[in-house]
């Protein structure tokens, strides 16, 4: 199957996958959208890193032109951990939107 249209699919469910780069680089995250010649990625943490308390720096948007994707993965047993990390991320915009007497 060519690698766009499983990159649809995907994106129709809001999968998690993992985008590796013919460097050795990767990234996971959550595919939004799809593009002509592009796809965007929601990551909530860096995997290399230890999670750190601080959620917003955590959280990035890329937009990865398809030319450089070489190996796309679907299922991870990570794939758990990373959407722990964006619940935990949405949790904590929540409780700063909300004033303090709301609290």
């Amino acid at each position: 199957m060519n690698l766009k249209l499983r990159l649809e699919k995907l994106c129709d469910a809001r999968a998690w996958v993992k985008l590796s780069f013919a460097d050795g680089t990767a990234l996971v995250g959550r595919l939004l959208r799809i593009g002509q010649d592009y796809v965007e990625l929601e990551t909530f943490g860096d995997s290399e890193k230890r999670y750190s308390s601080d959620y917003v720096s955590d959280y990035s948007r890329h937009l990865i032109p398809l030319g450089l994707i070489k190996l796309l993965t679907v299922e991870s047993p990570a794939f758990a951990e990373y959407e722990r990390r964006r619940l935990d991320y949405l949790s904590r915009l929540d409780s700063h939107d909300t004033p303090d007497l709301e609290r």
